[in-house]
């Protein structure tokens, strides 16, 4: 399951950064271009965010195997 989550996410971050390169070239509004950057800089720090917390509450919980047997 992370190996399909890290795949998609290289093609989200890559479909990102093409239609950036899109819009910037054919001339786009500003708000398209800095909502493309957001998606492309916030979101990713965000997320990494989001897991770091995760592992932390896993780690206070002792909880490190996975599901018991």
């Amino acid at each position: 399951m992370k190996r399909i989550s890290a795949v998609l996410g290289i093609v989200a971050i890559f479909a990102a950064v093409l239609a950036l390169m899109v819009c910037t070239v054919t001339g786009a509004s500003s708000e398209t271009i800095l909502a493309l950057l957001v998606c492309l800089i916030i979101l990713p720090v965000l997320f990494y965010g989001l897991m770091l917390f995760d592992r932390r509450k896993d780690g206070e919980n002792g909880d490190h195997t996975g599901p018991k047997q």
